[in-house]
């Protein structure tokens, strides 16, 4: 067993022991880290393939939401076109019937896939023996808010029908959720080392024991598992390794990135002169147009700004926004700018200048989807703009309907205040 398959079976062990826990429960929350939540999808993926020895069913689905009167119909007509292409293969002539007609007891279409799962287990009796997990994994949701409606609006539909058998499953980020009115479900914690997922992989296919760019790359992984349980002295070690191994081989980006690692590390532990020769040794060999430069260069303002003068900070976050706009990315842009917008206020200049820097951000922050938008400190920089602006003023209220729109009623919620933040007192 490789390691992930290990860790596939230890989702299924751990999603048995919930949807054992709570036999009549109608909705599954997985919440974890984004890569968490990846890999508990790819379990589901695994259930759909003929190597999965479930009894259950599961469905797994793409779809944007874009309103409440139209994703279940948008579901059940992707399900449709499937069962009518096996019954083809098949040669069968059975009819599934999934016109639920309209409804007026319900507020959303919710109730159309629900009735057409029902009527599928009348076709297929054996069905009523097995549970069927819908997972919804929209790619985009244009309504925040109606998906939540949507979502609940199902459970009860589900539980009206007195039905057991269909469940929904949904995945979320554990801190930065999505759906925040959801009236029901059951929660559970997806929990993977990632670094150590990484690092048993590299190790379990890597045969060549003596290919120095496999031998590098077990390195960084070593370390990244080293720093995730702040062993940072056994990381630098690794590191300084990992930088040799890449010299020697001419790896130029693979020795700026090693040097990266080991400068952040030595930052965390203090170590303020060893860790800026690091960055300047990093930046050297970075270039100017690349993504791993634009990376060195917002990094290295961020610790300028803890360690050293802000105006040497800010030329450095300048430099990764033209870098950004340049290869156009569209975060780092967005984090910088907002950077040299809390920079620039001041008791004595105001913040005329900073809500320049904070337009810009909001601008910036549109053109990326919105699940990036909500990892980003897009809420914290509009909830910034709201106070100077006065929530009752016209410029208020029209910032703060543009971000319910986005984020839903509680936006302010996530404006949580970033790890790069910047102290505006001066």
């Amino acid at each position: 067993m490789n390691p992930v398959q290990l860790e596939l079976f230890k989702i299924d062990k751990q999603w048995q022991q919930v949807v054992r826990k709570h036999p009549s429960e109608t909705l599954f929350l997985c919440l974890g880290e984004r890569h968490e939540v990846n890999l508990f999808e790819a379990y589901f993926k695994y259930q759909l393939t003929e190597e999965s020895r479930t009894d259950d069913m599961f469905l797994l689905h793409y779809q944007e939401f874009q309103s409440v009167t139209d994703y279940g119909k948008s579901l059940v007509k992707e399900w449709k076109e499937i069962f009518d292409l096996w019954q083809k293969d098949t040669g069968k002539a059975i009819v599934w019937d999934v016109d639920s007609g309209e409804s007026e007891a319900y507020k959303t279409d919710a109730y159309v896939p629900v009735f057409a799962l029902e009527r599928l287990c009348n076709l297929y009796p054996d069905l009523k023996l097995k549970k069927i997990y819908v997972q919804l994994a929209p790619t985009s949701i244009n309504d925040v808010s109606g998906l939540s409606d949507w979502i609940n609006e199902c459970c009860n539909c589900i539980k009206s029908a007195n039905n057991q058998n269909i469940k929904l499953v949904y995945t979320e980020h554990h801190t930065h959720r999505t759906l925040k009115k959801l009236k029901q479900g059951t929660e559970f914690r997806i929990n993977i080392d990632v670094n150590q997922l990484m690092q048993n992989a590299a190790a379990h296919t890597n045969r060549e024991k003596n290919d120095p760019e496999s031998d590098y790359q077990q390195q960084i992984l070593t370390a990244s598992n080293y720093l995730s349980k702040g062993k940072h002295e056994q990381a630098n070690a690794v590191l300084e390794r990992a930088i040799v191994i890449a010299q020697k081989q001419g790896l130029h980006e693979a020795v700026v990135a090693a040097r990266i690692m080991l400068a952040q590390s030595l930052a965390v532990k203090s170590k303020k002169a060893e860790a800026r020769q690091q960055y300047e040794l990093a930046l050297a060999r970075a270039g100017e147009s690349s993504l791993l430069s634009a990376h060195i260069h917002m990094s290295y303002g961020s610790f300028l700004l803890a360690h050293a003068g802000k105006d040497e900070a800010k030329r450095y976050f300048e430099k990764a926004i033209k870098i950004a706009e340049f290869i156009e990315n569209n975060f780092i842009a967005m984090e910088c700018t907002r950077l040299l917008g809390q920079l620039s206020e001041s008791k004595i200049t105001g913040s005329s200048k900073a809500m320049g820097y904070y337009l810009k951000c909001l601008e910036i922050a549109k053109k990326m989807p919105i699940e990036k938008r909500r990892q980003s400190s897009m809420a914290y920089t509009a909830s910034i703009m709201l106070k100077k602006y006065g929530e009752e003023s016209p410029e208020g209220k029209k910032l703060d309907l543009e971000m319910q729109q986005d984020y839903g009623e509680d936006w302010k919620s996530m404006a949580e205040v970033p790890k790069n933040h910047a102290n505006t007192i001066s």
